[in-house]
């Protein structure tokens, strides 16, 4: 660790919320690298009604509950894990830090939170399971137009123990977000003056972005083996995207993975209850964080209706907009098994690499035990709907 990382760890000590990790991730980042996981698809409604959304429900605290013991742990598909929450895939991490995945595997194996692993990485999932150090680590893919694409990541991730498989199924193709139209990004990346101007002004990026592996998705590369880096990225995103996926091609990948399969970006019961009947062991009920359909609810309140319909048949978690411990509290309350973050741990990762994404999930889980106990909830089992309604008690 050079002095630059020692002071990037000491300065992290200072950083009292999620909110002034994006500050940092935003000073250290160069426009069109921050623009791109802060932004998301159209006017960006979705993403802050994902936000705001939180707000609409209130916590009515219960008094003279014995609260001098808190238990935060829960289990998610028979797994215990500390606490409500788990770290959902992300792109293009290697934009953030020079050691992108393996930061993020090792901050979440720190801290004993599940890391789920996008399979469109620059490092394959066999590294980021050895810088894991035997964390748990779930893959996360798409419903790709080439089923042997799949077979290939599935089966590696099956041999380095993977213990669960997700695959989201609200991209058939890739949106339109006008911050990194405006800023000349795509995907691949490809560098324009303004970039190149930006990133100048940024020098410890720079020395990220040289010191790293090439940007591309490493999980791919034996798959053409004359391709690299960005035309490697280019293929993956021409050759593999499914605009014409159907929800049969869960009951193959259903008997593709021997362990738990979890289904993303559910927003209606019609296609909750779909992915029940295709074999989901869990469903997360997700809008992308806004990123890809722009006008749809807040994944929060879309919840209840979900849990209703399916609650007691799969287990259902939840991203969008979660950004306090009492996010995750009002989540539990509505149904939720636990939360996924995504934007957060990619400021952390950027503000101090596994440093930064550790003391994200630290932030939340402080938060979130003192939300129980200043709830009058000591368990996870004794938080339910009468905290947010007191006539349901």
């Amino acid at each position: 660790m050079d002095r630059r990382e020692e002071t990037a760890v000491t300065n992290l000590a200072k950083l009292v919320s999620v909110a002034e990790y994006r500050r940092t991730a935003q000073r250290r980042l160069p426009k069109f690298v921050f623009d791109y996981a802060d932004g998301a698809a159209g006017d960006e409604k979705t993403m802050a009604l994902n936000l705001r959304a939180f707000d609409k429900y209130l916590l009515h605290p219960r008094q003279q509950v014995d609260v001098s013991r808190i238990s935060m742990e829960t289990s998610v598909l028979g797994r215990t894990i500390p606490f409500p929450l788990m770290l959902g895939p992300t792109g293009l991490q290697r934009m953030a830090h020079r050691h992108a995945d393996l930061e993020v595997a090792r901050g979440a194996s720190r801290t004993g939170v599940p890391f789920v692993v996008s399979a469109s990485t620059a490092f394959t999932v066999e590294e980021i399971r050895e810088a894991s150090g035997g964390g748990d680590l779930w893959l996360q893919i798409y419903p790709w137009r080439d089923r042997s694409a799949i077979e290939h990541v599935v089966k590696r991730a099956i041999a380095c123990d993977y213990s669960t498989l997700v695959v989201s199924v609200d991209v058939p193709l890739l949106a339109r977000r006008e911050r990194d139209i405006r800023n000349g990004m795509s995907i691949p990346p490809r560098l324009s003056v303004s970039n190149i101007f930006q990133g100048a002004t940024h020098p410890r990026w720079v020395t990220h972005l040289v010191r790293g592996p090439e940007i591309t998705f490493a999980n791919f590369a034996d798959l053409v083996p004359d391709s690299h880096g960005m035309a490697l990225m280019n293929w993956v995103n021409e050759e593999l995207t499914n605009p014409g996926s159907r929800w049969d091609e869960l009951t193959w990948l259903r008997g593709l993975w021997p362990g738990p399969m979890v289904v993303k970006g559910i927003m209606t019961v019609a296609d909750a209850r779909q992915a029940v009947a295709k074999g989901a062991d869990a469903i997360v009920v997700s809008n992308h964080g806004g990123r890809q359909l722009d006008g749809t609810p807040a994944t929060i309140d879309v919840l209840p209706r979900i849990v209703d319909a399916v609650g007691d048949r799969t287990e259902v978690l939840l991203d969008g907009g979660v950004r306090r411990g009492t996010d995750i509290l009002k989540a539990v309350a509505l149904g939720a098994k636990a939360v996924l973050i995504a934007r957060p741990y990619w400021w952390g990762l950027a503000a101090g690499g596994a440093n930064g994404v550790a003391g994200v999930i630290d932030l939340l889980r402080t938060e979130f035990e003192m939300a129980m106990a200043l709830s009058g909830r000591p368990t996870i089992e004794s938080i339910g709907p009468d905290l947010l309604d007191p006539d349901d008690a």
